[in-house]
């Protein structure tokens, strides 16, 4: 998972003439199979480099050309409704032999153990990773990287995942433990490795009930079961004083969008 972008994509929201309200924003979060949106996925890989290069962060593992030919990985991206563009996202992929998680990539060098918990915790259910979270720079403000993890998360149930893992930086790290993931102190130390540099520290995290979600925040849970409940809808939101729309489509099996 990634902090936010410096890389603008679309005009920022401005106040409505006369007004101390902000103009709505309209937003999609959909979700797919990494395989069936080939286009989408290049276009994904393209501004999540953006994203990497402006931090000097290009050597992150999961940043390759790998995942989408991977049948395990699927991808959430957020677009605009007015100007179509992908303005964030995120990817989850799930442990299947033969395809490793990204953070077996990452940190197994440095700890094996990651390779024995991943296989501990798939003898009770399905294990998955969140990450290549990304978002621009003037979406910052609208907490679009935590709306996606939160979708992450609700969508998690649609691929019979009970487990899921990240690793995350510190700028991150408080939103992450507020939609459910916890610290893996087992891991490291005390969960912690210099990643993906020597002088930045990251924590590897996870969701170790991605079913009941006993370990999110009371605010984070209510939605991330609402969206389970009904993937596709349109709702209203707020950050801040920013207004929101956001359609959310997060059914694989592609229900109508909520939005004409």
């Amino acid at each position: 998972m990634i902090s936010n972008s410096s890389t603008s994509y679309e005009t920022p929201p401005t106040l409505v003439p006369g007004s101390d309200c902000i103009s709505i924003t309209r937003l999609r979060i959909r979700a797919f199979r990494a395989i069936d949106e080939p286009h989408t996925c290049l276009v994904f890989m393209k501004k999540h480099c953006e994203v990497l290069e402006s931090y000097g962060l290009e050597m992150i593992t999961s940043n390759n050309d790998d995942w989408p030919n991977n049948p395990n990985v699927y991808v959430l991206v957020a677009e605009s409704l007015t100007t179509g563009e992908m303005i964030g996202g995120a990817r989850v992929h799930v442990a299947k032999s033969g395809f490793p998680l990204p953070i077996e990539d990452a940190i197994g060098d440095v700890e094996p153990k990651i390779v024995d918990l991943i296989k501990q915790h798939s003898s009770h259910g399905g294990v998955g990773e969140l990450c290549g979270l990304w978002n621009s720079l003037h979406h910052k403000k609208i907490g679009l990287g935590v709306r996606l993890g939160r979708s992450a998360i609700a969508f998690s149930n649609q691929l019979k995942l009970t487990t899921l893992m990240a690793i995350v930086g510190r700028p991150t790290l408080q939103s992450c433990l507020n939609i459910g993931f916890v610290e893996s102190e087992i891991l490291g130390d005390k969960g912690t490795f210099p990643y993906p540099k020597k002088d930045l520290l990251a924590w590897a995290l996870g969701v170790m009930n991605a079913k009941t979600l006993e370990t999110a925040s009371a605010l984070d849970k209510k939605f991330i079961l609402e969206l389970r409940e009904k993937p596709c809808q349109l709702k209203k939101e707020q950050a801040g004083r920013l207004k929101l729309e956001i359609d959310y489509q997060l059914n694989m099996e592609r229900e109508t969008s909520c939005i004409n």
